[in-house]
């Protein structure tokens, strides 16, 4: 309906003067002209009225002589009439009969002064004084602000009234011709006006009804994107954005009040080998069926349940004990279990659908990051998957106590470098539209001391919350200029940089030493800080990235779309590359997902900052976000992260594009 509206008002202001206005329109003015008019014809009354009374002092000065029959005459005309109207206005009276009254009143002041004006003694003061009726056309057309149709009534008269004046009581051709001529072009000029003027209005108020849905349509659109980068397409839960800013709330809250909170992550078991026997269609409504059995259980209890990625889930709720978390984790899997939805194609002794849980009470984790109960959900998660899944884990301390646990120290991070168990691999970052690699990203990767690989989102949480990520940071941040330095062809590297990296007072002049040592420009090297809390409002980022500006090096914003700062990001500081998180691109073969990922595409360009999208595995994803307007890309379907050797040999056969 808005947009039928908006197109008939662009119709309506695109018509010539002559052609007939929409009735629709036209009556919608006529209602909204109404209400202000009345008003305004109370204050023209009483502002017109007492005009009409302080012009004795002309008529004593012209014709004194009449002075005792005018003065009662203005003061009846001016102040009654003036009254009578007012008293009309608070009692509602219409505003037509308003407008016609004022008309008329306007005639008849004028008639009654001028025909007795014409018995004054003082006849060549008379004669110019008669011209003084062009004001009265004056405060018709333009004062009182009437319609068309009353404006040309009472300005008409008051032309006709002094043409029959003049020619019964003067008598005089040149009089009549000279006088005559004046009144008439003034009508018409004044007539003129009024209708202008009232053409005027009415467009203003077309244009102030497009400009009032503009408005509301924008602030549609933006409750619905809102909508959009909160909701989960698929299940209609809360997306990973949501639940990252009721983790913030929930930590927030616990830092304050010292209210604690549970953590419940929820995997979906087997959920890969059902898609491969059953399809992802019917994936998608177990999916669904599971997010409905598992709102039943969280909405009564007004917990937040969201999607967390793929056929994980993710709860959290104010919590009194780790007792009371188990329970509420329990209730969730035996809600899922008793679903029934077969699954045959699982590896192990079961045939239908079940969850592995791992939950966490806020009050058993240690950590100074919201993210840390996530972390320690996670670890309970990994646990319940090992003891066999379709089982409820609690996180506890005892848990770092493994050989994980054990492996993941400070020092054997710092023993890493030397012990040559930490790695540099790079991901492409590849221009589509020629297929050449724009940029590469410097990834770090770690074995323990047994030559079993460590996922980075083990080992770097303990290397920030150590401070050894400061050293590995170093160490990553030369390999990235070391291969800069042998491969000229490569026009940039990126690097991540911790929250640890940005607080530290050395880290700008660390990296003009490596820069310099390289003998590289510093332009072909980019720093990406990830999105988060720790970025928004901080005077420290701000400074660093003016320091890094200074000297040419890159700032990219990593991961946008997934932390709590958001736009504050975009708006505060101004970076050289935006990159989307994968999260994004892996949402979008739904209409509502592409839609939300074109929407924060669009986002970023207007704040004019250039885009990478992460996480593209298909062409057809590809295909897809490129026709938003993108180019640069990064993904498995790209280009997993490669050892150095490998990158060099790629650019060999597909060189960089500057």
């Amino acid at each position: 309906m808005t947009t039928a509206t908006l197109d008939l008002l662009d119709r309506e202001l695109g018509k010539r003067w002559f052609e007939r206005r929409s009735p629709q329109l036209d009556a919608a003015f006529a209602v909204q002209h109404s209400m202000a008019l009345s008003t305004e014809l109370g204050r023209a009354c009483q502002f017109v009225g007492l005009l009409y009374v302080a012009f004795a002092a002309t008529d004593a000065l012209l014709i004194p002589d009449m002075l005792p029959y005018l003065l009662p005459l203005r003061l009846v005309v001016g102040l009654v009439y003036a009254l009578a109207i007012g008293i009309q206005v608070r009692r509602n009276v219409g505003t037509r009969f308003l407008e016609f009254q004022c008309a008329i009143g306007i005639v008849f002041g004028f008639a009654a002064w001028l025909l007795l004006a014409t018995h004054s003694v003082e006849t060549t003061a008379t004669l110019y004084y008669a011209g003084y009726g062009l004001i009265f056309m004056l405060v018709a057309n333009l004062f009182f602000n009437l319609s068309f149709e009353f404006a040309l009534l009472s300005s008409g008269l008051i032309a006709v009234i002094f043409l029959v004046w003049a020619t019964i009581f003067v008598g005089d051709t040149t009089y009549i011709i000279c006088f005559g001529s004046l009144y008439l072009c003034s009508f018409l000029l004044t007539v003129f006006l009024n209708f202008k003027h009232n053409r005027e209005r009415y467009r203003v108020h077309l244009n102030a009804c497009r400009a009032e849905l503009r408005q509301r349509e924008i602030v549609k659109r933006g409750e619905e994107l809102v909508r959009l980068s909160t909701t989960d397409a698929l299940t209609g839960l809360a997306n990973r954005r949501a639940i990252d800013d009721v983790l913030r709330r929930l930590w927030l809250d616990g830092r304050e009040s010292g209210r604690a909170f549970g953590v419940v992550l929820i995997d979906v078991d087997y959920f890969k080998s059902y898609n491969d026997r059953y399809g992802h269609q019917q994936g998608d409504r177990c999916l669904a069926a599971i997010s409905r059995a598992m709102g039943n259980v969280t909405e009564p209890l007004h917990y937040a349940l969201g999607r967390f990625g793929g056929e994980e889930f993710a709860a959290l709720f104010p919590a009194d004990s780790r007792e009371q978390v188990a329970a509420f984790a329990e209730e969730i899997r035996q809600a899922v279990e008793g679903l029934q939805i077969a699954h045959t194609a699982r590896r192990d002794h079961l045939s239908g659908i079940t969850v592995s849980i791992g939950a966490a009470f806020s009050g058993d984790v240690d950590g100074d990051k919201p993210e840390r109960a996530i972390t320690a959900a996670d670890i309970a998660l990994y646990a319940a998957k090992e003891e066999g899944r379709n089982c409820v884990r609690t996180f506890d301390r005892r848990m770092l106590e493994s050989d994980a646990g054990d492996m993941l120290t400070a020092e054997m991070l710092r023993s890493a470098i030397a012990d040559r168990r930490i790695s540099a691999v790079f991901q492409p970052i590849v221009d589509v539209t020629s297929g050449l690699i724009w940029a590469a990203e410097a990834l770090m990767r770690l074995k323990d001391p047994e030559g079993r690989a460590v996922s980075p989102e083990a080992f770097i949480p303990v290397a920030e919350r150590t401070g050894v990520i400061v050293e590995l940071g170093e160490w990553m941040l030369r390999e990235a200029c070391d291969l800069l330095a042998s491969e000229p062809a490569l026009p940039v590297v990126s690097v991540n940089v911790s929250s640890r990296q940005i607080e530290d007072p050395n880290f700008v002049r660390t990296i003009e030493a490596i820069v310099h040592a390289a003998a590289i420009a510093p332009s072909r090297l980019a720093l990406e800080i990830t999105e988060g809390g720790q970025i928004s409002g901080n005077p420290r980022v701000t400074l660093l990235m003016e320091r890094l500006s200074a000297i040419g090096i890159r700032v990219w914003l990593d991961d946008f779309g997934t932390g709590f700062a958001g736009l504050t990001c975009l708006s505060e500081l101004r970076f050289d590359m935006v990159k989307i998180d994968r999260f994004f691109v892996q949402s979008c073969d739904t209409p509502r997902g592409a839609k939300l990922l074109k929407n924060i595409i669009d986002l970023v360009g207007s704040c004019a900052q250039r885009t990478i999208v992460e996480g593209v595995e298909d062409a057809g994803q590809v295909e897809l976000v490129a026709s938003f307007g993108v180019d640069l890309f990064q993904g498995y379907h790209l280009g997993r992260p490669m050892p150095k050797h490998e990158l060099v040999l790629r650019l060999a056969d597909h060189p960089a594009v500057a």
